[in-house]
């Protein structure tokens, strides 16, 4: 049977890169259950792993599937920020501890061409940049399709810009989630579909009820009535600890609320546990600290919550579509701000500086509350046009 092979990043845990696949198929579904009859799914990252504990799904690794997968089947890319990554670029943040991710980077600047050549033994597709695939790299006619990825090009040579277009020419769908990303692929000639992030569909596939059926008891009882959510990774959040502490202590007295302390990115080098088990030693009356949280649990609390404060883009996108209040952190994240300038609205629109987040809560209104539910509605809309054409592709034999 033909397959419908979704590729990303999805064996390591991290809340963004895991989700995309199971709201794929949940999609699927919910509006074109007819897909069954002629496809099957597979979930392919670059190594195999099993994350189900985490409500993920297993995957198997893409070199294992070069030769093998069926003539007229579909790869379909899943973004996240998987544009021009490399091999060895993406082996550091599937590390299992800090110390070893820290050493790897150390090796990495110190002795490049060995890193390069050891990465590559260990966690590596065939082929330079594993989410861009080529379809002659494959032994039978498959289509490639991008579904709303994300990327640049900054970094590249010539002749890795003359594979990458090849590449991207001879895909049979291409579409992005950001402008960014747009007018960086543009040149290339290719047709370019932009819309929202293809997560931004959760809040139409799972509504509060159904999502809420999927949390126990236990963990509902672990929430206050009433939290904002904070999470930073401490590769990002561009402050030090002792400031996140300061500045959560004040947001939480000013505006009489629990903090919940909720880590979404679990990937080495993006692991949020590290800062905010620091922050919650410190601030134990004013926040909580949760962890080893499933999909739904993670997409609950920020449902849940009164306003999302993060550096997690899908942390964002998460409250985007539930029409939660949502503040990015730090403005050097281009990805988070340039999402939230190309998808939100006032005062939503942007990232701010940390010491800013006491004073953020005053500028949400009723109106730009109604703003944002109104955005969400037509963005969602956009996704699903998105996914709606994919599955044009998909179905279409030729």
């Amino acid at each position: 049977m033909k397959k419908i092979v979704l590729f990303g990043a999805f064996d390591r845990y991290n809340y963004g890169d895991n989700l995309m696949p199971v709201l794929f198929q949940l999609f699927v579904e919910k509006y074109a259950r007819h897909i069954f009859n002629d496809f099957e799914f597979e979930y392919v990252a670059i190594s195999s792993s099993n994350l189900e504990k985490y409500s993920c799904y297993k995957t198997i690794s893409i070199n294992s599937i070069v030769n093998t997968l069926p003539s007229g089947s579909v790869i379909v890319v899943v973004g996240g920020e998987v544009l021009c990554c490399r091999n060895q670029s993406l082996f550091l943040h599937m590390q299992n501890s800090q110390f070893h991710h820290f050493f790897l980077k150390v090796f990495k600047k110190l002795l490049p061409r060995i890193f390069n050549w050891y990465a590559k033994s260990q966690y590596a597709t065939y082929w330079e940049f594993p989410f861009i695939p080529l379809k002659s790299f494959f032994a039978h006619d498959i289509k490639v399709v991008f579904n709303t990825v994300g990327g640049d090009m900054s970094n590249l040579t010539q002749d890795e810009l003359n594979d990458i277009k090849e590449r991207i020419i001879s895909s049979d769908y291409f579409s992005v989630r950001d402008k960014r990303t747009f007018n960086s692929f543009k040149s290339l000639g290719k047709e370019t579909v932009l819309a929202p992030d293809s997560a931004y569909i959760m809040s139409d596939i799972i509504n509060a009820k159904d999502l809420t059926a999927k949390i126990s008891e236990p963990f509902l009882d672990r929430l206050p009535k009433s939290y904002f959510v904070f999470q930073a990774a401490p590769t990002k959040i561009g402050y030090s600890v002792k400031k996140c502490i300061f500045y959560i202590q004040e947001l939480s007295k000013q505006a009489g609320q629990k903090v919940v302390l909720l880590p979404i990115g679990y990937a080495s080098g993006h692991d949020d546990l590290y800062l905010l088990q620091k922050v919650h030693k410190a601030l134990p009356e004013n926040t909580v600290l949760l962890h080893n949280l499933t999909l739904w649990e993670i997409m609950y609390v920020i449902m849940k919550s009164k306003i999302y404060f993060g550096t997690s883009l899908h942390g964002a996108i998460t409250a985007m579509s539930y029409s939660v209040p949502h503040f990015g952190l730090n403005r050097k994240i281009t990805k988070l701000d340039e999402f939230l300038k190309d998808w939100s609205v006032y005062p939503f629109h942007q990232c701010y500086p940390l010491e800013d987040m006491a004073k953020l809560p005053a500028l949400i209104t009723d109106q730009n509350i109604a703003n944002l539910t109104s955005k969400t509605t037509a963005n969602i809309g956009k996704v699903k046009a998105n996914y709606e054409q994919i599955l044009q592709n998909i179905d279409n034999p030729n």
